[in-house]
């Protein structure tokens, strides 16, 4: 890109450009041949996993396992492993 001292020439350059990322922009909407109801399906799901990251990271691997065995040790008798075998 050289500059000739012409001041017009930046101001043609983005104006190009624009039209470019318009083009590009106009391009991607029209693949996107989803119905409406799949846009939203998507759009809540990474809803939904963005939830599901901040949640995960609210607790360290060692509070998520005491927690689960707290739960294991409130069950009765009847959700343990049974004996298999001679023994």
């Amino acid at each position: 890109m050289s500059f000739t001292g012409d001041l017009g020439e930046p101001e043609q350059q983005t104006e190009v450009e624009a039209l470019e990322g318009q083009a590009l922009l106009q391009d991607a909407e029209q693949t996107d041949r989803r119905t409406a109801a799949e846009r939203k399906h998507d759009e809540i799901q990474a809803k939904r996993a963005s939830e599901k990251t901040k949640k995960m990271a609210l607790k360290s691997h060692r509070e998520r396992v005491a927690e689960f065995n707290a739960h294991l040790a409130s069950l009765s008798e009847h959700h343990d492993i049974p004996k298999v075998g001679p023994g």
